[in-house]
């Protein structure tokens, strides 16, 4: 399990069978359970380190288009959650009571829940190639 890894499919292949092994593996056999969750880090960060990698390969036309999907995503995701606080009346003047913090707090979890954190994310990702990119 050990060997270098040349491709993505790969890694996913030994993570895979790191995953099978450490399910195999007794609970009280810690040293095993240390080199399998460690190997498993290993191949996680290499398996980011192809999807990087593989941004830098696309066209920055490519990049743009989802940037640009991307960005109506998230004004979607938080269009909608305004719309709710707005139609249960939230939009009124009282942002210091209970209710209006409740509605606060349940919009952020809806947020989380939708993935806005990852599409945040990966829009900061793609604005930085993108800016490398210009810059060159």
């Amino acid at each position: 399990m050990d060997e270098p890894v040349q491709d993505l499919d790969a890694v996913n292949r030994e993570l895979a069978e790191v995953v099978d092994a450490l399910n195999a593996t007794p609970t009280d056999d810690f040293a095993a359970r240390h080199a399998l969750r460690t190997r498993q880090d290993e191949l996680r960060e290499l398996a980011a380190q192809f999807r990087v990698d593989a941004d830098e390969q696309r066209s920055t036309e490519d990049l743009r288009r989802e940037l640009a999907a991307r960005e109506t995503q998230i004004t979607a995701i938080y269009g909608a959650a305004m719309e709710q606080v707005s139609q249960s009346g939230g939009g009124g003047g009282d942002f210091g009571s209970p209710v209006a913090a409740a509605e606060g707090g349940l919009t952020a979890k809806g947020r989380d829940a939708t993935g806005a954190p990852e599409i945040r994310s990966r829009i900061s990702r793609l604005r930085e190639i993108l800016a490398a990119r210009e810059a060159d």
